[in-house]
């Protein structure tokens, strides 16, 4: 059992290749200024359990991608919210779509002096299917390239922004096909919606920085939604740059809006992703707990 005003600090050691456990005795001297028990991952859903025993913590700090968080925010959200450790990121993954949305400094040094200096402020929660999410969930083709980018990830040993938008090109050329969907929008009655892409968001990027939803705020109790009607491939891949830039959302084939609750479902197996994290339910329930995960960040915002 921690001392009240003691940190946690949960290292995916597998993050970005493998590079985040070569960083683990870096992370230490960066944090000694800051009282912490330090827990290196052993797999899967390890950071999950540690964060959900941890509320003698008043901060858990999650060190990895997009992936890790997930886990952290997980577990921490198993924790009654009166004891709830606040969350905080040191960015060392290769998506890092949480850093952005949280304004955490890219580089680890700022990011560990933002834990030293930083503010408490409360963000947004999505729950799917009775699992949480800080960043985004999104349906249809962009569930297989997240697929494909957990693949090349693998097998390229890509990240980032090349990592997805490579994926994204593979499923554009041998996959780009629309769904059927019946969609439910803040507990109105579904309607039918042929689409290639449902993004629904609490931050501005996604994929490793496509800005999919980009005036998406993270604190303002609502999800931004995208959904992008069926396009050809030749109508696709002029699209995409803008859709990088975030400079697609005016399109006439792209519609935007903002929502409490979506309940999506399709006849066979959906794909989608959640923070990252590959998905295949025929039902998706979502909905958004406003302001409920306090999060670490720099006093500028």
């Amino acid at each position: 059992m921690a001392d009240r005003g003691m940190a946690l600090v949960i290292a995916n050691p597998e993050a970005r290749h493998g590079e985040t456990a070569k960083l683990i005795p870096v992370i230490g001297q960066l944090l000694t200024n800051l009282p912490h028990d330090l827990i290196v991952t052993n797999g899967r859903g390890h950071a999950t359990e540690l964060a959900a025993a941890a509320a003698d913590y008043d901060i858990v700090i999650a060190v990895g991608g997009d992936g890790t968080v997930h886990e952290v925010l997980n577990g921490l959200m198993s924790i009654e919210a009166p004891n709830r450790p606040a969350l905080g990121l040191l960015p060392t993954g290769s998506g890092n779509d949480t850093r952005r949305t949280l304004g955490i400094p890219e580089d680890l040094a700022q990011a560990a002096l933002t834990l030293a200096t930083g503010q408490l402020k409360r963000f947004d929660v999505g729950v799917c299917n009775g699992v949480y999410f800080n960043n985004s969930f999104a349906a249809g083709l962009d569930a297989k390239v997240t697929a494909k980018a957990v693949e090349y990830k693998v097998t390229k040993k890509r990240d980032g922004l090349w990592l997805y938008l490579t994926a994204l090109l593979h499923v554009l050329f041998h996959e780009l096909d629309s769904f059927t969907l019946r969609i439910s929008i803040d507990e109105q009655p579904a309607v039918s919606h042929d689409t290639l892409i449902v993004a629904v968001t609490n931050g501005p990027t996604y994929g490793g920085g496509f800005f999919i939803t980009p005036d998406a705020l993270a604190d303002d109790g609502l999800f931004d939604v995208c959904m992008i009607d069926p396009l050809s491939l030749p109508q696709a891949l002029m699209r995409l740059p803008f859709v990088i830039a975030g400079k697609h959302t005016r399109m006439k084939p792209v519609h935007m809006s903002r929502h409490r609750s979506l309940v999506i479902e399709c006849d066979g197996a959906l794909p989608a992703q959640i923070d990252g994290e590959v998905l295949l339910e025929s039902r998706y329930d979502i909905s958004i707990m406003p302001g409920a995960i306090q999060c670490l960040v720099p006093r500028s915002l």
